[in-house]
């Protein structure tokens, strides 16, 4: 009887300690929670921006550079014709039509300009005639020959502009001033235009690209 007691109590007991240790373990996770304390700070609205690149295209009226050649000559940015002439003939003076074009970079990057054409000349109307291939164009500064009489039955071979300056890389808006330059575009006639009959009546059409690349 007496061992049963015994027994009786050292279960109470270990189980008060059972009980003791979880409330104490419970009392350190409390605790452990409490100290748990937090604080803030923050830096808002971090930015990355990216530099500008872009030109202006001035004859008798001026538009500004597009990103893509999708966006080429839309409304309300479309860029002036630099040559315009009819009633050519055998007895013109060669050349037959000059125009002048103002190229100005108006981007912050250094950039590099070339012409070229995205499309091969057209002569008009179709299939008769030979007047675009009876023609020379010509593409030239103050100082340097771009296309020299380059025959307009194709397109010719792109070409790398310097500004007025005489410098391959126009600078940007960052080290101004801005590179900028004023190219002549003139158009004559070949060795034979004078005497292919085929060119009455015909028309030429041709769109002339400036590209212009950051360095």
């Amino acid at each position: 009887m007496e061992r049963q007691r015994r027994r009786r109590r050292n279960r109470l007991i270990r189980l008060a300690l059972a009980l003791a240790a979880t409330v104490a373990a419970s009392g350190f996770v409390g605790l452990g929670g409490m100290a748990a304390w937090q604080a803030y700070s923050d830096n808002p609205a971090n930015q990355v921006g990216a530099a500008s690149l872009g030109h202006t295209n001035q004859v008798s009226s001026t538009c500004t550079s597009v990103y893509s050649t999708t966006l080429l000559n839309q409304t309300g940015n479309t860029c002036g014709t630099i040559i315009t002439v009819s009633g050519v003939s055998p007895d013109s003076t060669n050349p037959l039509a000059s125009g002048t074009v103002k190229i100005t970079s108006t981007g912050q990057m250094n950039s590099s300009f070339q012409a070229t054409m995205l499309n091969a000349p057209v002569t008009s109307p179709s299939p008769a005639g030979n007047l675009c291939a009876d023609l020379t164009l010509t593409l030239k500064d103050a100082t340097t020959t771009y296309w020299n009489a380059a025959a307009l039955n194709a397109i010719p071979a792109t070409t790398s502009l310097k500004d007025s300056a005489g410098a391959a890389t126009w600078p940007g808006t960052s080290a101004p001033p801005a590179g900028s330059n004023t190219f002549t575009l003139s158009v004559s006639g070949g060795s034979t235009f004078t005497a292919d009959s085929q060119d009455q009546s015909n028309t030429c059409t041709f769109d002339v690209e400036f590209v212009q690349t950051n360095t």
